[in-house]
C-alpha cells in the first residue's frame, strides 16, 4: 500500500462541474484573488488579460507563445508572478492570454502541477494539495 501526506485539503463541491481552487497571484506589491480550474490536459497556467492588468505587467512585454488546440489557436505572453494555491506559494512563468475577450483562469501541468502534489477525490469533491517536495 501507497500513502501520501497532504498539508490541505479544499471541499470544491460548491463550484460547477469543474475542479476549481482559490488563487492569488502575486507580481511585486500588487495581488489578484480569483477561482481557477485545475486542468491537467492544459500545458501551461493561463490567465485573462485582464488579471495581467491588475498585476501592473505590461502584457506583451512578456513571452510570446502561440497556443494550439484541436479546433483553434490563441496568442498569450508570460510573466514571472508568485502563484499561492491554499496557502502553497510558488513562483512561476504563467502566460495571460492576448485576447481581453478570453475570460478563463487555468492551473496547468507546467507551472502548477510540476510544482505541487495533488490528490483529488472527486466523488467527494475534495482536492488535496502539499508543496512537491514535502515529507510523504
Amino acid at each position: 500500500m501507497h500513502q501520501l501526506a497532504f498539508a490541505r485539503v479544499y471541499d470544491y463541491s460548491d463550484q460547477s462541474d469543474t475542479v476549481v481552487v482559490p488563487v492569488l497571484l502575486r507580481s511585486g506589491t500588487r495581488q489578484v484573488n480569483m477561482a481557477a480550474s485545475v486542468d491537467t490536459g492544459a500545458s501551461f497556467c493561463l490567465f485573462s488579460a485582464e488579471v495581467a492588468e491588475e498585476l501592473g505587467l505590461d502584457l506583451t512585454s512578456g513571452i510570446r507563445r502561440l497556443f494550439r488546440t484541436a479546433n483553434s489557436g490563441f496568442e498569450a505572453y508570460g510573466h514571472e508572478v508568485e502563484l499561492i494555491t491554499l496557502g502553497i506559494a510558488t513562483h512561476a512563468l504563467i502566460y495571460f492570454f492576448a485576447d481581453p475577450l478570453i475570460e478563463k483562469s487555468v492551473l496547468g501541468r507546467i507551472g502548477w502541477l510540476d510544482r505541487v502534489r495533488v490528490g483529488l477525490v472527486h466523488h467527494d469533491s475534495k482536492i488535496y494539495l502539499s508543496t512537491y517536495d514535502a515529507a510523504s
